[in-house]
């Protein structure tokens, strides 16, 4: 894997260029780390080998081949010391320099091309964080709510991940780390739900440092501990699972309060209505993709509308109340000091509380991180049901659950279907290849 990086000077766009025999090229290295998301190893590569400051925007381009070593991506970062000089073999190109510049490899022109046309006339889809200035109103932003707490920076601040669902940074106190997340708009109350959730849960997840409520803002302490999602510690996760389904219990009789704040409605009637436009927006967007559906598997899902509407109907016929639902529950959950922490809160919504449990089955054999014991999905079920006794009997329960399954994995597809009705079009294919995962998992748990 090779990376490439569009350094763009923020007054006009230019971008710096590296000399490669011949022809030009940008800057690049071979990562150690692939995760598209982390950029922080991006920044440190451009202040070693080019002595430029930079902030990462996204990952622009990409082509993953089966081969490692024939694959590359593109990133767009910009300068945030562009006056300073550049090394004897760097120099900044503007959009009329092009025309009597070769790269090396070709294959880099449409990425450098799509940059300048976008520069003037961006997507209006494109998170904050995509343009110049958002960066000096964010460090702002931290700096001021940092010495209001008495917790000045010691350190320059650290941008860690980039990509169209976050931007991420760290910032050294002398009380310790800090990290900063910023949201796009459609995901901006998350600040607010994690607020609420502090207040309420204090065990389950610490209060937060500060919240801009209407530009999806948050300032964190460092939660430290380790994931859930690596331990094969069985009777941790039924610890987490038990905590977690009281507080869904309590929260059923306060669902106006979290869509007052914010949160999504995905109830069951909300889900019906959304069952035929998911259906034809996945057709559209993942036909012929390389990750996406076969016709097959199209086929497939057109043939389940109705069946999928008949399964929201008998689900809703339980006596299990809609409640707040964290969305990705699976992956964010940290053992620290002996207790729980409950993170990452961008997917809350109010709908049906079983449909937690898809990525907590997602979390446990994806990782392997249990062993192949045919009780554990047993014990991590009766473990979340234990909550719900007074709603329905054990028998009633389990049906429940069980039909929860297949709706589970409706509700994560159509949560990605959202996110990529919400982003930039060149920033959805990995996104794209989450919705066919939970599309294909919809179908075989449907047979």
């Amino acid at each position: 894997m090779r990376y490439y990086i569009i350094v763009a000077r923020p007054q006009d766009g230019g971008i710096a260029l590296i000399r490669s025999g011949q022809r030009w090229t940008l800057p690049n290295f071979a990562p150690q780390v692939t995760d598209a998301r982390q950029v922080e190893h991006i920044n440190a590569e451009m202040r070693r080998t080019i002595g430029l400051e930079t902030v990462t925007l996204r990952c622009s381009h990409s082509s993953i081949g089966d081969d490692e070593r024939d694959s590359w991506r593109v990133f767009v970062a910009l300068a945030r010391n562009s006056d300073a000089p550049l090394p004897h073999y760097t120099r900044w190109a503007t959009q009329s320099d092009l025309r009597a510049i070769e790269f090396a490899p070709p294959a880099l022109v449409d990425a450098v091309n799509a940059w300048f046309a976008e520069k003037d006339n961006p997507s209006p889809r494109r998170a904050p964080w995509h343009s110049a200035d958002w960066f000096d109103s964010a460090l702002e932003w931290i700096h001021a709510q940092l010495d209001a707490l008495g917790m000045p920076a010691i350190a320059p601040v650290r941008q860690l991940r980039a990509w169209g669902l976050s931007c991420a940074m760290r910032i050294a106190t002398a009380g310790g780390d800090v990290y900063f997340k910023a949201t796009p708009p459609f995901m901006a109350h998350e600040g607010r739900v994690m607020q609420a959730v502090a207040e309420r849960y204090p065990a389950l997840l610490p209060s937060t440092l500060a919240v801009d409520r209407r530009r999806g803002w948050l300032l964190m302490p460092d939660y430290g501990g380790a994931m859930l999602h690596e331990s094969p510690d069985i009777a941790r996760w039924e610890t987490a699972l038990r905590l977690f389904a009281q507080m869904q219990v309590e929260q059923a009789a306060h669902t106006r309060d979290w869509l007052a704040i914010g949160c999504p409605d995905r109830g069951l009637a909300r889900m019906v209505d959304l069952i035929d436009p998911l259906i034809m927006s996945s057709t559209r967007l993942l036909a012929g993709k390389p990750y996406g559906l076969t016709a097959d598997e199209l086929d497939r899902l057109r043939a389940l509308a109705m069946r999928l509407k008949l399964m929201c109907a008998r689900l809703a016929q339980y006596a299990l109340p809609h409640t707040l639902v964290h969305g990705d529950l699976g992956g964010n959950i940290l053992m620290n000091h002996g207790g729980y922490v409950f993170f990452d809160w961008t997917d809350a919504c109010i709908s049906h509380p079983f449909f937690d449990m898809a990525t907590i089955s997602g979390a446990y054999f994806d990782h392997s991180a249990l062993q192949a014991d045919p009780s554990v999905d047993d014990r991590l079920r009766d473990a979340y049901l234990e909550a719900w006794a007074a709603h329905e009997p054990p028998d009633r329960l389990i049906e429940a659950f069980e039909a929860a399954k297949r709706l589970g994995a409706l509700h994560q597809a159509m949560t990605y279907m959202w996110i990529l009705a919400n982003i930039a079009e060149d920033e959805r294919a990995e996104l794209e290849g989450g919705l066919a995962h939970w599309l294909r998992k919809l179908l075989r748990l449907c047979g």
